[in-house]
C-alpha cells in the first residue's frame, strides 16, 4: 500500500505479494487508508503481508477476512487486528456488495523504539512475537475493542484534514489503540484470537508464493514450486489447500490473469504480447482462462475498461 490519507494508489498492487512500499515514512511510519472495494480487481485486495500491524474498521457494507487459513465476518461497525507479517486477505462478504472500510499501518516502532526502549520490550515485543496471536476480530460489543474501532474512525476522520499537530494527535491516539490491545491481550488473553495452528505451514507458503511472484513469467513445474520450500510435491499440495484453499497452479495461473489485467489497463501492449509476458505459452490457452476467470475476452475487458 502506498496512497495517501483517505486515497488508494497502491493497496492492491499485484506486483506486490510481500508488500515492499513503507505506509508511511520512516519519520512517520504509519499511514491511514480508505479501501473502497470497487477499487480492487475482483473487488479482492489479495493475499500479502507486510512488517507493518494492520487494524481496520468496516465503514459500510460486510468484509470478510482471511489470516492464513482462518476466516472472520466483519459486518459495518465491526473490524480486525492483523499482526506483523501475518498472510491476509481481504473480500466482501457479499460478491455483489462494494463494502468500504478504512484501515491503519503503521510499524511498531512508531509506538516504542525497536531497541532497548521499556514500552517495546514491556508492551510490544510480546504481542508481535507471540507466533499464536496472527490477528483478532474486533466488536463493538466488547468495551475495549469498540474503544480501538473509536479510535480508528476518529484517525480516518482526522487524516481527511491533516491539521497542525497532526502527527502528534496521531501518535496519542495510537498510543492509546495499543493501550486498550496490551491490556486486554496480554493481562487477559482473549479467546477469539486467532491461534497459528500451523507456523511452518505459513513459512512455507510464503516462500512458495514468493517464489511464484518472482518467477511467474516463466514456465514453472509443481516440483520447482515444491522445491522453493524444501517440501514434497504432495506437501505442497497439502499447504496450498490447507492455507488458502487452492491447488498451486490454479493459484499461478490467477496470479499470471492478475497482472494480464494490469497490463491490459495500464499499457498499450499487444495482447499476444501481454499472453506471453504473464507466463502463458499459448495465446488460446490464456483466452480460455480470462474468460473462465473474468466472463469476457482480454480485448473486450480492455475495451469496456
Amino acid at each position: 500500500m502506498s496512497h495517501d490519507s483517505g486515497e488508494m494508489n497502491g493497496h492492491n498492487n499485484i506486483k506486490q505479494f510481500r508488500e515492499t512500499t513503507a505506509h508511511g515514512t520512516p519519520q512517520f511510519p504509519m499511514k491511514i487508508y480508505k479501501n473502497d472495494f470497487s477499487w480492487y480487481t475482483n473487488r479482492t485486495i489479495d493475499w500479502h503481508w507486510h512488517p507493518e500491524i494492520e487494524i481496520a474498521v468496516v465503514l459500510s457494507g460486510k468484509v470478510t477476512c482471511f489470516i492464513n487459513d482462518t476466516r472472520i465476518d466483519a459486518a459495518e461497525g465491526e473490524g480486525f487486528f492483523i499482526n506483523s507479517n501475518t498472510m491476509h486477505k481481504e473480500i466482501p462478504y457479499d460478491e455483489n456488495e462494494k463494502p468500504i472500510m478504512t484501515t491503519v499501518c503503521f510499524l511498531p516502532d512508531f509506538i516504542g523504539d525497536c531497541g532497548s526502549d521499556l514500552i517495546y520490550r514491556k508492551y510490544i515485543r510480546p504481542i508481535i512475537a507471540d507466533a499464536a496471536l496472527k490477528g483478532l476480530k474486533l466488536s463493538g460489543e466488547i468495551e475495549w475493542q469498540r474503544q480501538m474501532l473509536d479510535i480508528v474512525r476518529s484517525l480516518f476522520e482526522l487524516s481527511s484534514c491533516n491539521s497542525w499537530g497532526y502527527e502528534l494527535k496521531c501518535r496519542n491516539m495510537m498510543s492509546e489503540l495499543w493501550y486498550c490491545l496490551s491490556k486486554n491481550l496480554l493481562k487477559e488473553p482473549h479467546p477469539s484470537a486467532v491461534n497459528q495452528k500451523a507456523n511452518v505451514n505459513e513459512k512455507r507458503l510464503k516462500r512458495m508464493l514468493s517464489f511464484i511472484h518472482e518467477n511467474f513469467q516463466k514456465e514453472l513445474t509443481i516440483e520447482e514450486i515444491a522445491k522453493s520450500a524444501n517440501i514434497s510435491k504432495s506437501e505442497c499440495f497439502r499447504c496450498f489447500k490447507t492455507m488458502i484453499d487452492k491447488k498451486p497452479i490454479s493459484y499461478l495461473n490467477e496470479y499470471r490473469l492478475k497482472h494480464a489485467v494490469d497490463l491490459l489497463l495500464t499499457t498499450d501492449m499487444q495482447i499476444t504480447e501481454i499472453c506471453f509476458s504473464c507466463g502463458f505459452n499459448h495465446i488460446s490457452y490464456f483466452g480460455k482462462m480470462f474468460r473462465r476467470y473474468y466472463g469476457i475476452t482480454p480485448k473486450q475487458f480492455r475495451n469496456s475498461n
